[in-house]
């Protein structure tokens, strides 16, 4: 296509891989998309094709390409893992191979969706840097923290320029609360359908809550990065509980939350916030929708 900068292919066509693509389409990139989501695909000049890494030929659709975005993954933080030999071999074992095609193929920029919300763990650094060391509590951030580590190993070898990006907790339209895969989401699901919210533990437990366009463009910033392989925090940069969300949704919703708390889970951080000064610097990438603004669009999108 005439007048676009570059081809990059993403893996991944949920919540932040789609608005990544999109994101990156509206910069003027090619840009296909593998995914396994497929109510997503209606938005050309997109191609989206349904599948993944074993259902296309990496090295083909590589080919030529300016980045590789992967922002795919079928866990959560609350997963139960069958085998950790079983989550290693399905989960980072793909990732890496991906990434050492990309780097046969000399792909300038892999980008890597990690999580900020569960590559720490229980630290009592808040808002934490990217130079805290790594201690995750639940399988879905050790997975994270594994395949970060051997792309940096990747990189090493080969040259190609990792970009890691820690994710907070993304929200925005787009993310279904049926799934309770984001606490927004799910706090306005509850609210529109005048049904009770669990809450496990006492609500005061804090997140970092970064609104989905701010994190495509983190993406897209990523994906034309010129500097060092290296590790950036994603996220709002401040804290706020769970129940603060819960007055938030009711009062820009208008509709009040019944809240039912259970027994805290152990796979749950107490507290989470991230600093973002290093993705200002490096990347010139700052948030600029505030928690009630976003809020107020995505409930404005359910």
């Amino acid at each position: 296509m005439s007048g676009q900068k570059g081809r990059v292919l993403v893996y991944g066509g949920g919540l932040i891989g789609g608005a990544a693509a999109r994101t990156l389409s509206e910069a003027g990139k090619s840009v296909t998309v593998i995914t396994k989501a497929p109510s997503l695909q209606n938005s050309p000049p997109i191609d989206w094709r349904f599948g993944d890494l074993s259902s296309e030929r990496p090295d083909e659709l590589m080919a030529g390409c300016k980045a590789v975005i992967y922002a795919a993954g079928s866990l959560s933080p609350a997963s139960l893992a069958p085998s950790i030999s079983q989550l290693l071999a399905s989960q980072v074992i793909p990732v890496v191979e991906l990434a050492e095609q990309a780097a046969r193929l000399r792909i300038p920029n892999f980008v890597f969706i990690s999580s900020g919300g569960t590559v720490y763990g229980q630290t009592d650094v808040v808002p934490t840097r990217e130079d805290v060391q790594t201690a995750p509590i639940n399988a879905y951030g050790m997975i994270k923290v594994q395949t970060e580590q051997a792309l940096m190993e990747v990189s090493r070898r080969s040259g190609m320029r990792i970009i890691i990006l820690r994710v907070s907790n993304p929200y925005g339209p787009g993310q279904q609360g049926t799934r309770r895969l984001g606490f927004i989401a799910a706090a306005i699901e509850a609210a529109s359908r005048g049904e009770p919210l669990t809450i496990w533990g006492d609500g005061r437990s804090t997140r970092d809550f970064v609104y989905l366009a701010d994190v495509a463009h983190a993406v897209r910033l990523a994906a034309s990065y010129k500097g060092d392989s290296d590790i950036f925090n994603i996220g709002a940069g401040s804290e706020t509980s769970l129940l603060q969300i819960c007055d938030l949704v009711s009062r820009i919703g208008g509709v009040p939350i019944e809240v039912r708390h259970q027994d805290a889970r152990s796979v749950d951080v107490r507290r989470s916030a991230l600093d973002i000064k290093k993705a200002a610097h490096f990347l010139d990438w700052h948030p600029k929708t505030t928690l009630e603004a976003g809020i107020a669009s995505t409930i404005g999108h359910s």
